[in-house]
This record gives C-alpha cells, sequence and structure tokens, in this order.
C-alpha cells in the first residue's frame, strides 16, 4: 500500500473526537499493511461511517462485525492480502479464525412480580462502573430475564467475574459462544402517510412526527442516520427497507412505498421501533 497522506485522511475529521478515531485509524491501517489481521475498538455508527469513507479512499480491504447481521456497534476488520485470496468470504475467514476477537456475556436474573425490570441504560451504566469504556463493548441485546453483551474476549472474562449486580438485581454473568446470541422481538408501531417526495427530511418529519423545518435542522446538525450512517444532506433520497435513526429518538423503517395520491403525493408505511 503507498504510503498514507494522514493530512489528507484528517479532512474527514470534523471534531477534535474524529481526528484522534482518524488517526488510531491511520496506525491500523499502517499495520494492516505489513500483512497482519488488524481489527478497531467497536465503533458506535458516527465512526463506522468514517471508517468507510476513509477505507475506501484507500482501497483498504475490511469488513464490519458486531457478533451478528445488522449489529449497530462493530468492530472494522482490516483484511491483508492473504485472507483475500483463499476464496473465502472474508468475514467468514475472520469469524472462523481462532483468535476471532468477539464474545458474548449472558447476565441472566430471576424474575418475579416483585422485580422491576432491567433495561438497556441499568446494563449499561453496571458495565461502564466497573470502569469498562464504551468503546471496549458492542450492543447490549435486552431480554425479559437477561441480557447478552457483545464485547472481546479479556473484558467477556472480566465481566463473567465481576458483573454480579445490575442496579439492585443480582445477575449471574457468564461467557456464551456468539451462535447463542438471541436477537430481542422488535416491537414497532405502524402508519401510513403521504410524503411529497422520497427525500431524507420529509421521511424524518413523518416519522417522527415534527416539522419538515426541524427534521432538516436535525439532519444538518449531524443527529440523523440512514441505515446506521450520519447523513447531512436533507436532500438525500431513500428507498424502501432504509433504517433511519435520529439521535436520542428511536429508528424508523421505511417499511414500503405505495403509489401516489390524488394530490400527486406518495403513500409510504412507516415502522417506527419501541
Amino acid at each position: 500500500m503507498a504510503a498514507i497522506d494522514r493530512e489528507k485522511l484528517l479532512n474527514y475529521a470534523k471534531t477534535e473526537e474524529d481526528r484522534l478515531f482518524v488517526a488510531k485509524l491511520a496506525d491500523k491501517i499502517h499495520k494492516s499493511g505489513k500483512g497482519y489481521l488488524v481489527y478497531t475498538n467497536f465503533l458506535d455508527p458516527h465512526q463506522r461511517m468514517l471508517a468507510r469513507k476513509i477505507f475506501r479512499e484507500l482501497n483498504q480491504p475490511f469488513v464490519f462485525d458486531g457478533g451478528y447481521s445488522d449489529a449497530e456497534r462493530v468492530v472494522a476488520f482490516l483484511i491483508p492480502g492473504y485472507m483475500e485470496s483463499d476464496g473465502e468470504d472474508p468475514l467468514d475467514t475472520v469469524r472462523n479464525d481462532e483468535n476471532y476477537p468477539v464474545s458474548v456475556v449472558q447476565a441472566q436474573y430471576s424474575r418475579n412480580r416483585f422485580s422491576q425490570e432491567l433495561t438497556h441504560r441499568d446494563f449499561l451504566g453496571a458495565i461502564m462502573n466497573l470502569g469498562i469504556k464504551r468503546e471496549n463493548f458492542g450492543d447490549i441485546l435486552v431480554h425479559h430475564d437477561f441480557a447478552q453483551i457483545v464485547t472481546f474476549p479479556e473484558i467477556a472474562s472480566y465481566l463473567e467475574r465481576n458483573l454480579a449486580r445490575v442496579g439492585r438485581t443480582e445477575v449471574d454473568a457468564r461467557i456464551v459462544p456468539t451462535s447463542e446470541i438471541v436477537l430481542p422481538s422488535m416491537k414497532a408501531e405502524e402508519k401510513t402517510v403521504t410524503v411529497a417526495s422520497l427525500r431524507l427530511d420529509a421521511v424524518v418529519a413523518e416519522g417522527y412526527n415534527i416539522s419538515r423545518t426541524k427534521a432538516a435542522e436535525y439532519i444538518k446538525a449531524g443527529k440523523v442516520f440512514l441505515d446506521f450512517e450520519e447523513c447531512m444532506s436533507a436532500s438525500e433520497p431513500v428507498d424502501a427497507g432504509n433504517v433511519i435513526s435520529l439521535r436520542g429518538k428511536g429508528r424508523i423503517i421505511l417499511d414500503s412505498i405505495g403509489d401516489k395520491s390524488r394530490k400527486n403525493r406518495i403513500f409510504i408505511r412507516i415502522k417506527r421501533l419501541v
């Protein structure tokens, strides 16, 4: 790989936090160029968007993996040449490697009519109160009486030994194979509305019951993600199946696109995940 133009890569950074992330990513890319399989910490959707742009700028082969398909927080794996040439899907190669660095901890607890249901926020707080940085674990999948935490093996071992309580509730934490990941059943509210056009701001406005002007402001402020990537263009076209999230307001899915109304507006069905 040609020498990395770090200053050019820093043009992708908009904040000091972005600059630090891009600098660390450049170091990973440099190491990968020496023939090593290199991976990052768990990336949030904004960091994944930055990483994708930089990898493509440099023609750097990569895969994202958060332990299961459609994970929100993922690890970026920088694929060396020898993994590309063996004919196998790079993601399968990464997952089948004996040093695959993704583990899962399942924290089980007892439920009865007096117990309080634990939330994503409860588990997140308990993990971070143990001194674990957010970049060191991925998605937290919350179920009726247990949660699964995707993380690195060394963090998984630490949680297995030390995660004994979430709030006032005792939990039993143990490492389970990634094949035992259970995806939560998502509850969704559906509604059919009409939009003047299939633009991001129009769909955001209808999906979150806000004005189109307010939707455009959120988009410009970098608070809207389209398929988990930050999108700052209000006029960005959207299509059926797109996942849209507004920071702090949850996610919506553009479920389907229908015919036009008599007023030439487009019928769409939106699912809002709750």
